[in-house]
Order: structure tokens, then sequence, then C-alpha cells
């Protein structure tokens, strides 16, 4: 999940028509062989940069770039399973739980001049995310740990206070891992916004035009495998469809594409289409501190109003399942059925029940052609058991402030809303964004209660892959029973490229790992 800057999932901004135009004239197309020299891609970023700091990044959007410009002492791999493999470290040893020894490997450099990569910075980099300054969105990543022990210029042990299951699948290999250079930040005065100050992975970021491009160059300082690409250029394009477009016009040579898209695509031959399973879960939310919503008989109500399966044939016609939870199959405390399914009779009782007559509601999400039937099929729907809904597609980015908002009290008047989170291979990184203190922060709903926190805490230690399951499948039947979650679906990744290319992806298709990429 993600910052109270905007975003840890899908804060997506909308670009002009001027800004689709920027994109240019295609390298790759789908058919295109790449030049021997100045070698360029150009893909589809889901957003605009807002923040490379490990600890308070934003959401997918930043992390791509981050994965490519920074290093971390594990980095994820490419392919169909998820793992974990080296990069900044030498060495590493995973025996003892509670101490994890490093070597780093001599001669990796800062950009900016600030030298070599050593064991102070990994320190820096981990320990910080506990600085109250710093506020790291991320805290619970490093809350296991005690301290990064320096044994010399490159060697350090990382020390857990206690057990931490997930530190080699959604910590150490996720942005949370990636190491930042403890001099520049520290003469920044330990700010890391859009300037990363200093990187040292295969890529740098050389230009940033906000909200049109962002170029990215190779690292001539990089020790490692040469990255094939001379230069990548993200594009921050929140509209799947506007991407697609720009795809088979030839000016975008990677995207991602809306499931919708899926079918149709299947049935050509003139590009590579990858589908993954996502880790991400899509829901409906509402807001439990407006006041439509107090009553909880009107959160079950709306619940009970609303049929999933039938929102999902017509969205998706089949290409993805209902989710039954937060927790995305193949993940450990997966559910598989609901406590409260569809049965409009049970919601127009509930409403008599609660003294409701003639609501009307709004729901509200950003520029996403597949929600927006999903939202016409629910306003039928609710309609059915007396309740007007509004339908508002808005500016996502815009509609985050507004529910991160401390200030003027505009959280107040959002009623409910669609939202998307990506998460990690851990089903920690799943549940993390509905604790009490991320009311306002990620927890748009509001809901909050200080035991559902503990059973949270405890699951993340807890080394019993059963007992654990169970745990988390707990925690889903209490978020329902709240009534502020419809849980609507998981979905796929689905990008297309070139057939000349050879593409990286993360297993769910999340992340584009840009220094994987290369022509075949």
């Amino acid at each position: 999940m993600t910052l109270p800057i905007l975003t840890r999932r899908q804060i997506l901004q909308t670009l002009s028509a001027t800004a689709l135009g920027a994109v240019g004239s295609s390298v790759l197309g789908s058919t295109a062989s790449f030049a021997i020299d100045g070698k360029t891609l150009k893909i589809r970023n889901d957003g605009d940069i807002r923040n490379l700091d490990p600890a308070t990044r934003g959401g997918w959007y930043d992390e791509t770039v981050m994965f490519a410009i920074f290093s971390g002492l594990v980095q994820f791999k490419a392919g169909d399973e998820w793992g974990w493999q080296l990069d900044a470290a030498e060495s590493l040893d995973t025996k003892d739980p509670l101490a994890i020894p490093f070597r780093l490997k001599p001669g990796l450099k800062w950009t900016g001049g600030y030298g070599e990569v050593t064991s102070e910075d990994v320190k820096y980099s981990y320990e910080r995310f506990a600085d109250p300054k710093v506020n790291a969105v991320y805290a619970s990543d490093w809350a296991a740990l005690d301290k990064v022990e320096i044994t010399d210029k490159y060697s350090g042990v990382i020390r857990l206070k206690k057990p931490f299951v997930p530190l080699f699948t959604s910590t150490l290999p996720h942005a949370s891992g990636l190491i930042v250079c403890k001099a520049a930040v520290e003469k920044n005065g330990g700010v890391i916004g859009t300037d990363p100050l200093a990187t040292s992975g295969p890529y740098m970021l050389s230009k940033w035009q906000p909200k049109e491009r962002i170029t990215l160059t190779r690292n001539p300082d990089w020790p490692g495998p040469k990255p094939y690409f001379d230069e990548i250029q993200l594009y921050p394009l929140a509209d799947r469809v506007a991407a697609e477009t720009a795809f088979d016009a030839g000016d975008l040579d990677v995207t991602q594409i809306n499931i919708s898209s899926v079918a149709e695509r299947k049935k050509k031959d003139t590009a590579t289409l990858t589908v993954k399973p996502a880790l991400a879960y899509t829901w409906m939310g509402i807001n439990i501190e407006n006041p439509k919503f107090t009553d909880l008989r009107v959160r079950r109500a709306i619940q009970r109003a609303i049929n999933v399966p039938e929102v999902i044939e017509a969205t998706f016609g089949g290409a993805v399942q209902p989710a039954f939870g937060i927790i995305p199959p193949p993940l450990l405390g997966a559910r598989d059925a609901l406590l409260y399914p569809y049965d409009p009779a049970a919601a127009k009782a509930l409403l008599k029940e609660a003294g409701v007559t003639d609501l009307k509601i709004k729901v509200e999400f950003g520029t996403d052609a597949d929600l927006l039937v999903a939202a016409q099929v629910m306003q039928a729907q609710l309609a059915e058991v007396g309740i007007t809904l509004d339908v508002r597609q808005m500016d996502g980015a815009t509609l985050t402030a507004q529910q991160q908002d401390t200030k003027d009290g505009t959280w107040k008047d959002v009623e409910m809303f669609f939202i998307t989170f990506t998460t990690a291979p851990d089903p920690s990184w799943v549940t993390e964004w509905f604790k009490c203190d991320q009311v306002g922060v990620w927890n748009f709903q509001r809901t909050c209660d200080a035991g559902w926190d503990a059973e949270n805490a405890k699951a993340s230690e807890e080394p019993d892959a059963a007992k654990r399951g169970a745990m988390y499948i707990d925690l889903q039947n209490k978020l329902e029973e709240t009534g502020a979650y419809v849980f609507l679906y998981h979905g796929v990744n689905a990008w297309v490229s070139p057939k000349a290319l050879n593409g990286a992806w993360t297993p769910d298709g999340q992340w584009a790992l840009l220094r994987d990429m290369s022509a075949k």
C-alpha cells in the first residue's frame, strides 16, 4: 500500500490529449527490430512519479522507476514464480530468522560523486523507517527491525527483535528494501521527493517532465550486467484505453491494457499478450463516518443488495472471478465464501428496520472504463431495493486527496468509492492498510478496532502456515462484519508488447522490471 501524500495503490492522473500526443513515434512498433545504437523503449506508466523515497513512496508508478534506479540487497525475479535474487548483496545468509548477515558487492557506486555503497548506507536506509521525522508510510515493513549492525565497510547483520515471516517476500525484495545514499539524503535534510538525490541502479533518472515523460538512461558507473536499452521513456497515462490506442498507433512500445480488452487481443497475432493473475484487490468502500452510513443496517443492506457475480460478468465477461475478500488467491488466507452474500429481500428488510426510505448515495472513482460499467450495474441493482446511486467519475488523485484531507474535513463528504490496492506476495501486505493508524491515510472506510490491529500484528509473526492462514481469514471476516466493504475482484494484469521484445514482469504482472527487458 502507500503514502499520506497521495497514493499507494490507485491514484491515477488523466493526461490531456496534448500529453498523449507527446508520446511521439515508436522505436519498436509491433514488428520493428531494434537498432544497434540509440535503443529506446517507450512504456506506459500508471501515473506520474510523486515520491521516490522507499519509506514514503506512492504507488507502483513510483516503484517501477525505483526498481530501475535504486539497488536493494536483493530484488524480485521476473517470471511466473515469486522469488528473489541477489542485487547489491554479494552474499546473504537466511539461516537465522533473527540475524541476517550480508556482504555488499564492492565497487557499487552512487551517482553524484557520493562514492561507494556501504553497509552504513544499508543501516541508514532500513533504520530510518522508524524515525518519526521520516513518517514512513511503510514503517510496518521494518517494524520487527532491532538494528543493522555494521561489521565492516561492506558487511553487516540485520538483527530483528522478533521473527517476521514477510521479510523475504514483501520487505527486502520490494521497495522497502531499496538502499538510499546516507550522505545525499542527510545533505537534503533527510527528505527524498521526486528527486532521488543519488542512485546506484543500472539506470538513472535523467529527465522528468511532469505529467508528460519520465526518462531513464543507463548509469555509466553500474558494475553489473549492462541493461539492454540506452534509454527508457515512461509516459504517465492513467487511461488504459488511451494507452492501448497509442500502442496500436505505434506511439507506445509497451502498455498495460484493460481486462475487458483481453478477449479481443487474444484473437490478434500482431503483438505479444502477457496476462498474469494479479495480486490486487478491488472493492467498494463505504465511509462509516459519513452521516448516511453510521447505521450498520444501512451498510449491510448495501452489501446484500449488490450481486457481485452479476457485476463482474457484465463488466469482464468471464475474464475474472468475483472476490470473497481482500486477500487474493493463491496467497495464504484467501477466503472462498462471503458472510453476507446477495439477498435483496434481506436488504429491503434491513432498510425498513433502520427506518430509511428514499436513500440517495454516490459512488466516486477514477478514470477506469471497466469500473464505470460495474458502477452502472450496481446502480440498477440498488434501485431494486429502493436506493438511488449517483455514479461519479473524477480524477483519482483529487478523490484520494479528499479522502486523506486533515485540514478542511472534506473526507466527511465522501460516501462510497471504488478502490484497488496492489500487494506483495504475502497476506500481511494486504491487511496492513485497514488498521486504526491508517484511518485517513489509506483506510478510507475509517473502520477501527484495536483488537483487529492486535490480531493482524500476531499474524505476521505466526510461523505455522495453517494457523496463519486461519488468522487472515478471521481478519477478513471481521472486515466484512463492519458492513463497510463490498469485495469485487482480484483480476489479472494484462500487457501488450512487440514480438521483438523480451518482456520482464513480476509474477503478478504489476511491475514492469525495466532493467531486465531486452530485444529477442
